[in-house]
Parts: C-alpha cells; structure tokens; sequence
C-alpha cells in the first residue's frame, strides 16, 4: 500500500508552490524529488512516480511556478534562479522529513535542465541525478534572440501560446488522449522562461567538466523535441566516471508514457536500486 500526500510549501519569494508526495508505508529505500517538463505538472509524471514508490522509494514532486496548480502566468519566471532556489527549498523540506534517506534528483525535459544545473551548483549531499530527455536545445535564429532579448526586459510575461502536438510526446493513444484531456497542462511560453533557458544552457555547457555526482541520462532516439545529439555531446563532456546514457531507438519525448516505458522504467529503478546498494554501509 501506498499514502498519498498533497499540499503548499512556500519557495523562493514566498511564492505558495502546490507539491505531492508518494510514499510507501515500510522504510524507504531513499528519496527522489522529480521535476516535469514545461506545460506538465507533477501529476502528470505518474507512470514513472508511482512505479518508483512501489518499489520502495518515496517520491516527491511539485509544480513548478506557473504550472499546473500553482497562481500567476503561465511559465512565467522572473530570473531563472527562481527555479533552483524553490528546488532547494523544496529539498530542504524533503530532507526534514527523510532525514535518513539518500536523495536522489529526477528531471524531465524543463525538470532536466535545471535539476542539472541545480546539481552543477548544489550537488553536496545528493546522492545522484537522473536526466530525462533534459532541455538542453533551445535554437533561435537572430531575428528572434533579438526580440526575447528586448521581450525579456519590457514585457518578460508576454505570453506566447503554441498548439501541442501530442505525436511527439508518446506512441500510446491512451497516453496521447490523457494528455490531450490534462486540464492542468499549458502550452505556453514566456520570454523570461525563454531567455533563462537559453542562458542555463550556456552554463550547463560551460560547467558539465564539473558535475561529479552519480548521473543517468535516458533519452528516446525518435525525440524530435530534444535530439540526441546535443544531449550526447553533453554526457561526453561530464568527465565522472559513475555515468551511464541510455538511448531507447522507438521512444519519443516521454518515455515514461511511451509504448514501451516497462524497459525504461526498469532502467531508472535499476539504476536506482545498484546506486543504494553501492552506498550501503559494509
């Protein structure tokens, strides 16, 4: 059996942040805290964090600042650093209440990129990162750099609103229809969200020399909305030894509801199981 809990804690600013926990009612195995992706929300990840919670793991997840049940624009930031900080403070509240737990970091897409640049800044006392086709591709030709650059400044919560296509997010038609009926979903962009983006990239690209923690990176080789080739270059350039890249060749931007998603759900808990069982004592 599992307990389900759902509530409020406060990020950076105050800023009221709605997040849910999914915990098994034995003693943990460790603690995983898991980011989605622009227009998801935590609810929207439960493929993988209910297979993660039953088998042993509690698992944490919030709704990032304008997303899901959260107030404000949506995807709307005021500085990039409004994501890692509420991050942090959401892992502080984790760490009270698994004080004896390892803590595990998971990102998808939005959720990848800054639990990795997050984990580049904030890695002590982290047990490992998981990276789930992580948003580190963010082109834009020059007319349009110019124009968030200026958007950023005068107007960061223009709001620019894109039609979803649901054909390269997963195979699954049930997936596909769950998502299509998500009212929690938003298909918005800002230019604050944008240009933080874009320049997290930069610095995740400057610093991966630097990320030390234990890493997972799982992507699907169909993926049209992060290709696999910046994300390979990317894990070539993390020099720790403790790493693995999965590529899944048939799987699109979420695995985790993907037609084949059993494979990669034992992938993540098996990595997850061998890292735990590494950092046992004796």
């Amino acid at each position: 059996m599992l307990r389900t809990e759902e509530g409020i804690f406060h990020g950076a600013g105050g800023y009221e942040l709605f997040y849910r926990a999914i915990l098994p009612n034995t003693a943990p195995k460790a603690a995983v805290i898991a980011l989605h992706g622009l227009g998801d929300h935590s609810g929207g990840m439960a493929n993988m964090t209910q297979r993660l919670a039953e088998q042993g793991y509690a698992v944490y997840a919030f709704d990032l600042r304008g997303h899901g049940r959260n107030p404000g624009t949506r995807a709307y930031i005021r500085k990039w650093e409004e994501y890692t900080d509420d991050l942090h403070l959401f892992r502080q509240k984790v760490e009270l209440e698994q004080p004896n737990s390892p803590l595990y970091l998971i990102g998808h897409s939005l959720g990848g990129a800054i639990s990795i640049d997050y984990a580049l800044r904030r890695s002590a006392g982290l047990a490992g990162l998981a990276a789930i086709a992580p948003a580190l591709t963010y082109e834009m030709k020059l007319p349009e750099k110019v124009l968030v650059a200026v958007l950023s400044i005068v107007k960061p919560d223009f709001t620019v609103n894109s039609k979803p296509d649901f054909t390269a997010l997963t195979k699954d038609p049930e997936a596909r229809a769950r998502l299509a009926s998500d009212e929690l979903r938003h298909y918005s962009v800002t230019p604050g969200l944008g240009r933080g983006l874009a320049n997290a990239i930069k610095r995740i690209e400057s610093s991966a020399h630097t990320l030390s923690l234990p890493f997972l990176l799982q992507y699907g080789l169909a993926d049209p909305v992060t290709p696999p080739g910046k994300l390979r270059l990317f894990f070539d350039s993390i020099p720790s030894g403790d790493k693995r890249r999965i590529e899944y060749p048939d799987m699109l931007h979420r695995p985790y509801d993907d037609l084949e998603r059993e494979r990669f759900l034992a992938d993540l808990t098996g990595w997850l199981d061998r890292k735990n069982a590494e950092a046992a004592p004796g």
